[in-house]
């Protein structure tokens, strides 16, 4: 895995000759803040039993002033196959709207953030079947312009489930290390860990490295590997996402 990001950096660099030559500064890394942008992000998880999961999630994100923003995200492509199970289903996931609130205090940034998740997904493998109210809280320290430490609580929780599906609730303590790099690259590392408190009570954490380059002023592609552990273990996932910035 480092060996292949060390290739994806590399590649990065020379795909972005005109940016290397500017100090364009690396967007959408810092947690805290709130801009305008399209995201596109196609996603690959390898299950630990076999087979897998893919999906194309395209997310929008919409500034309402400098410390409010709206988002709303949606797998509009689906795909899992489990031979385990004997599942091979494509189709639509469950669809995400957020507000945030993001308050700076110089280096110091606190925020917080509602959600509500509906469970439009088409089949029972690519969403929860849950109607959602989920909250966040944040904060973000800025050791210097390029230094970026963040820490994210999360709490889900399901307000109303479909016919024979379970109850959602879990919880995620997240950390967030961004370092922004000259010439418009960036690399972030995402540690996750995370349990649930009905059903099976599984508890899980997930490891993420990022890295990413800005193609131009407006657009930043990056690539990421992950990989779950614990109770809901899988064999590591790739995904690349595509910014669009307005």
């Amino acid at each position: 895995m480092v060996r292949t990001l060390l290739l994806v950096v590399i590649g990065l660099s020379i795909v972005t000759p005109a940016v290397g030559r500017e100090e364009t500064q690396a967007k959408g890394v810092n947690p805290a803040e709130i801009d305008t942008r399209i995201d596109l992000i196609p996603k690959y998880i390898w299950l630990k039993g076999g087979g897998g999961i893919f999906t194309t999630t395209l997310k929008l994100d919409y500034k309402i002033s400098d410390e409010f923003g709206f988002n709303i995200e949606a797998p509009v492509i689906g795909h899992a196959r489990i031979p385990a199970a004997g599942l091979t289903d494509t189709g639509v996931g469950d669809v995400f709207a957020r507000l945030r609130y993001v308050h700076s205090m110089g280096r110091l940034s606190i925020g917080g953030a509602i959600e509500t998740v509906l469970p439009t997904a088409s089949h029972r493998t690519l969403g929860s079947g849950a109607f959602q109210l989920n909250l966040a809280g944040l904060v973000v320290y800025a050791w210097s312009p390029t230094v970026i430490t963040a820490f994210v609580g999360k709490a889900v929780q399901s307000v109303h489930e479909q016919s024979g599906r379970t109850q959602v609730q879990e919880n995620t303590a997240r950390a967030i290390q961004a370092f922004i790099l000259p010439h418009g690259r960036f690399l972030t590392f995402d540690v996750r860990y995370n349990w649930e408190t009905v059903n099976r009570q599984d508890r899980w954490w997930e490891a993420q490295v990022e890295a990413g380059a800005m193609l131009n002023a407006q657009t930043a592609l990056s690539v990421s590997f992950s990989r779950k552990f614990g109770d809901r273990e899988d064999r590591g996932a790739i995904s690349t996402t595509l910014k669009r910035f307005f």
